[in-house]
């Protein structure tokens, strides 16, 4: 039986990524679906730490991992290194006397233990003088409420992370008030940019991401459009030079990038380096879910049968972030740029082939079920496919972020 792990990634207080939650997908790409909790943690650990295939899931971070009272009774977080993990406790956990014994057990090995989507009860003051990590779920909390917690804990030298954060003001306002930790797709969420030097820096960059997407541009153009930006040529020189471009023989130049890997990928390395410019500013989670997204719609259209529109499906996927990284609404990005008609259409939120592909990918970021959107593939993907797809991107994304 295949089975799948997502992730959400938990960044700090600037933006950096600290550590994943790593979440269980069942056989038919669910949530949990009908899997006990106790199982669907193996299921996380065997992938995560002891599967070659899943060897790299965290990214060399921190895995937040959800425990239930019996595995934490069993002591199942003895087969874990304690310095890649967080031993999360559900929130459904009862303290009993011999919880409480067992978790202390936990803390006593040097395990770094967090509480999940907390809400405070008398009873819980044993698992909260235990607890290195308070995670706040502030949907489910009003202001004030996520305010007074932080004040409390704060004293109590325990760290604080703010969960399901969605807008970059609850980020702003949550590390105000002292949270360190936060997990949600605020720094996925467009935020206009009133600096009119910053917006016009990126507004550059966009234009050079015209020219370069213009269908009628000819090569030597194409050359002396690029060289224009020497940064920007020396850094496409060395991706296409790495290793994850699977090029033998060392390229020196631009026209014989052009020549040896053709006008398609050429263009396609373009844009990334021009996206992460534009994204300079921003989480570096953003370009890491940028890359993910274009690679994992480029490999799941390919097992679709689609190679021929692969490219469409990578830069679709880039460019899903770039209203976010430039501070502007996507139709007014869009408006001029040279893309097919179908990257447009499913960019602006339209019902395309590619957006049913873009949508499951999303899912995979979100933590949501995953059933529904493998069915509105309308082609047969295996479980053992999108797992394969899943953990390839994942992989290639750490790879070019490295270089």
């Amino acid at each position: 039986m295949t089975l799948m792990v997502g992730r959400q990634p938990i960044l700090d207080q600037n933006g950096v990524t600290y550590a994943y939650e790593l979440l269980y997908r069942g056989k038919d790409g669910n949530t949990f679906s009908n899997l006990h909790g106790d199982e669907a943690t193996s299921v996380v650990i065997n992938n995560s730490f002891y599967n070659a295939e899943f060897g790299c899931v965290s990214s060399g971070k921190k895995s937040f991992i959800n425990f239930t009272t019996q595995l934490v009774i069993d002591e199942v977080w003895r087969i874990l290194p304690k310095q890649d993990v967080v031993i999360e406790l559900l929130e459904n956990i009862e303290p009993t006397l011999e919880l409480i014994q067992s978790v202390q057990k936990i803390k006593d090995h040097g395990y770094t233990l967090a509480l999940d989507d907390f809400v405070y009860h008398q009873n819980l003051k044993p698992l909260i003088d235990l607890a290195d990590i308070i995670k706040v779920d502030i949907k489910h909390s009003d202001r004030s409420t996520v305010q007074k917690l932080a004040q409390i804990f704060l004293q109590q030298g325990k760290r604080l992370l703010a969960e399901k954060v969605e807008t970059l003001q609850e980020f702003k306002d949550c590390r105000a008030w002292g949270y360190t930790l936060f997990q949600g797709f605020f720094f996925a969420r467009p935020e206009l940019i009133e600096s009119k030097q910053n917006s016009e820096s990126k507004l550059s960059k966009l234009r050079l991401m015209q020219k370069i997407h213009d269908p009628d541009i000819e090569y030597g153009e194409l050359v002396e459009v690029l060289k224009s930006d020497p940064s920007l040529t020396l850094k496409l020189l060395k991706y296409i030079n790495s290793v994850a471009m699977g090029v033998r023989h060392e390229i020196t130049n631009l026209r014989q990038a052009l020549a040896l890997i053709g006008l398609n990928n050429f263009k396609k390395w373009a844009s990334v380096l021009i996206m992460a410019a534009m994204a300079e500013d921003q989480p570096r989670e953003l370009m890491k879910l940028s890359l993910f997204r274009g690679r994992f719609c480029e490999l799941l259209s390919d097992a679709m049968g689609s190679r021929d529109q692969s490219s469409e499906y990578f830069l679709t996927g880039i460019f899903s972030m770039m209203d976010t990284a430039i501070g502007k609404p996507m139709e007014i990005l869009l408006a001029d740029l040279p893309l097919s008609g179908e990257i447009i259409d499913t960019l602006l939120g339209n019902e395309t082939k590619i957006q049913s592909v873009l949508r499951l990918s999303k899912a995979l970021e979100q933590g949501g079920e995953l059933g529904p959107y493998v069915s509105a593939l309308k082609v047969p993907i295996t479980l053992t496919k999108l797992s394969e797809i899943n953990q390839a991107a994942i992989i290639w994304t750490d790879q070019i972020l490295g270089l």
